[in-house]
């Protein structure tokens, strides 16, 4: 056995570390095996959690009757499934189109289905045509 003598004076009492060498091993063994037991990523440990994508990653479905507007916030994302879909929004500002890697200008009809960006707070709004089917993130109000 290896000599190991550690000595703790307190007083008259000394201690010896081959009294605390089983101890001190069950423990570092036992945080050890409790990090390897852990997998994350998993239900029970998660990356991220359901809520937090829930809460800045959904789409809503909405209806757009035609004649009504929608206002767009920075970041905002829509797509729109049906119906004909106008924009609004100051000369030289346009909105992304992620699908087909083009910007959409003012006064411009939306594509179905491809995936628009709102790139700034441009006041931005988009007008039904007709009635519009959109799955939308981000979005400001509608009027």
């Amino acid at each position: 056995m290896i000599g190991l003598e550690f000595t703790i004076s307190g007083g008259n009492m000394k201690t010896s570390l081959r009294k605390w060498a089983p101890f001190l091993f069950l423990f570092a063994f036992g945080m050890t095996t409790a990090a390897w037991t852990q997998d994350p990523g998993t239900v029970s440990d998660p990356l991220v959690s359901k809520s937090y994508i829930d809460q800045f990653f959904r789409f809503r479905s909405i209806v757009l009757p035609g004649g009504n507007k929608l206002n767009l916030n920075a970041g905002a994302m829509l797509v729109l499934r049906s119906g004909r879909l106008k924009l609004t929004c100051p000369k030289g500002k346009a909105l992304v189109d992620l699908t087909d890697g083009k910007e959409i200008g003012p006064n411009s009809m939306l594509p179905t289905n491809h995936l628009i960006l709102v790139p700034d707070s441009g006041n931005y709004s988009v007008e039904g045509q007709a009635i519009c089917l959109l799955l939308v993130m981000g979005v400001h109000s509608d009027k």
